[in-house]
């Protein structure tokens, strides 16, 4: 991509530590040591959501979530050994406890937003992580444990309310003398209870000593729900959730996708891939800023260079028009792209 492509790029909050884009574009939840906060994007107008109580040296909030209406917002407070997924009524500031545990890997809303999906993790020995979905009555959230196994994390929910779409990690079990490959699991619904699973990984055998993981950033369902694109090694690994005879597609990439996000009409996807010259450790990847972002269509046949950010890139989002939204070091920024 040529630099004159780039339309517009400029910073807009610092001191983020994380955000999501409302539903509609209209609207940025962020959040950082003081608390939670939504900023308009047409006015620049402010408002504190959530102050906190108490200075913490990192950031108490995570995990933030818009309801798809709306009118709430989910998200994930707490210090080590307790974190409690909360969901906040945006009308009357109201909070409510959904859950607790040691630590939270993932939430999700329905696209209807009445059930939320996520994964919690209890820190014990022995103990398996558990992906849980919650039916949010006004007086009573009716929870129903989906799946247990261990090393989940990152879950999404497909537009058309069909999938639910985790990660679980590479590891070898002691218990049963097996090494399980990192892959991509895809739980398909019938109300709230688990109708059909299948696993997504690239084609080949990983070796013993391989524990690649997936990263929570490194894969993105498509606007329409029908396609699941995840990073592995120097590939974009494109699957279709509709036709399961369907081959899976590979994408040749520069390097490892750290960050993977769809463009709003599902043509093509941007990924960051990190440009450190830091040394690592034997089997071990880069990671580390400077990052450099790359646009590349579906079929994979344009791979193109947008531009590069010396504090680095994450929190990748993109959800209407042509803005780009991504945190750099601790700077909330904005790039508007010609393409």
């Amino acid at each position: 991509m040529r630099a004159q492509e780039i339309v517009n790029r400029q910073p807009l909050v610092e001191r983020v530590h994380e955000f999501a884009l409302s539903p509609d574009g209209e609207y940025i939840a962020l959040c950082n040591i003081d608390g939670l906060k939504k900023i308009s994007l047409k006015s620049g107008k402010q408002e504190w959501l959530l102050r906190s109580l108490y200075y913490l040296p990192k950031c108490p909030i995570h995990s933030i979530k818009w309801s798809p209406d709306m009118t709430h917002i989910a998200f994930v407070s707490g210090t080590s050994p307790q974190h409690e997924l909360k969901v906040l009524n945006l009308a009357t500031k109201s909070l409510r406890v959904i859950d607790r545990a040691h630590s939270f890997c993932g939430v999700t809303w329905s696209p209807d937003g009445k059930q939320l999906a996520w994964i919690k993790h209890e820190g014990k020995a022995g103990w398996q992580d558990r992906l849980l979905v919650g039916v949010i009555g006004k007086d009573k959230v009716h929870i129903t444990i989906l799946y247990e196994d261990k090393m989940i994390h990152s879950i999404r929910w497909t537009a058309d309310g069909q999938f639910l779409i985790f990660v679980r990690d590479s590891r070898w079990d002691p218990t049963v003398s097996k090494h399980f490959s990192s892959a991509l699991v895809v739980i398909q619904l019938d109300g709230t209870n688990l109708k059909n699973l299948k696993w997504l990984s690239p084609p080949g055998r990983f070796p013993m000593h391989s524990y690649y993981s997936i990263p929570h950033s490194g894969w993105a369902v498509s606007p329409d729900g029908t396609t699941v694109a995840f990073g592995s090694g120097n590939s974009i690994w494109l699957y279709s959730l509709r036709k399961s005879e369907t081959l899976p597609m590979e994408i040749r990439l520069v390097g490892r996708a750290l960050e993977i996000c769809w463009s709003p009409d599902g043509k093509g996807l941007l990924y960051v891939v990190s440009e450190s010259k830091e040394p690592v450790a034997p089997g071990s990847v880069r990671t580390g800023p400077p990052h450099s972002l790359y646009w590349i269509d579906k079929e994979g046949k344009k791979n193109q260079f947008i531009f590069r950010e010396e504090k680095g890139i994450c929190n990748l989002q993109w959800l209407k028009g042509r803005g780009i939204f991504y945190i750099s070091g601790e700077t909330l920024c904005k790039v508007t792209l010609g393409i």
